[in-house]
Formats: C-alpha cells, structure tokens, sequence
C-alpha cells in the first residue's frame, strides 16, 4: 500500500492545479481541442499534428 499524504500537501497540490490556467489552446481537428502550458509542449503537439490551429 501506498503511504498517505498529508492533508497540507493535498491543498497545495489542489491550489496549484486551481491557480495554473493554460496559455495555449490548440485545435487539432474539428472534435478535438486541447490546452497547453508551455512553449516546448505546444513545439511538440505542433511536430505531431501539423495541421492544427491555435486558438489562443
């Protein structure tokens, strides 16, 4: 079994993931789209989809 985190760390981790916002999206066909963090993840998504769009 895996050790219990501590109810401090579970908020950080939960305020983190509250307060990050994307700053990518990016449309890689008519259904999908996602969202991105960094620069080097949108160089990535771009390589393997070369028809996407970004949004914004």
């Amino acid at each position: 079994m895996a050790r219990k985190k501590s109810n401090e760390k579970v908020e950080k981790i939960i305020n983190e993931i509250k307060n990050s916002k994307p700053k990518f999206k990016l449309q890689l066909d008519s259904k999908t789209t996602i969202t991105l963090k960094t620069q080097e993840q949108l160089k990535k998504w771009m390589e393997l989809y070369p028809k996407a769009q970004l949004i914004s």
